[in-house]
């Protein structure tokens, strides 16, 4: 049985921030775990939604993580909700 030297969950796998709106509300998505939250509360037709979900869900290891987050981006960018840069 391997030793896995880490393991990803949803909860400890961040990402780069970022800021989106739903409404009047805005959201700054820094973990897989919020940014599956927030599609699942907020679905866009735009961008490819369904992979979104998948990418999301199933990220395993470092590259699966950066590209769930690109994909949390690029949907946000596609349906026109990214609210801004986000200020440290």
């Amino acid at each position: 049985m391997p030793i896995l030297d880490h393991v990803y969950t949803a909860e400890s796998a961040t990402i780069p921030v970022v800021r989106v709106h739903a409404g009047s509300a805005t959201f700054d998505i820094a973990t897989l775990d919020e940014a599956l939250s927030f599609a699942l509360a907020n679905p866009h037709p735009g961008g490819d939604y369904d992979g979104l979900i998948r990418r999301l869900e199933s990220a395993a290891n470092d590259d699966d993580v950066i590209e769930a987050g690109n994909a949390f981006l690029w949907w946000a960018e596609a349906n026109n909700i990214v609210a801004g840069p986000v200020r440290c």
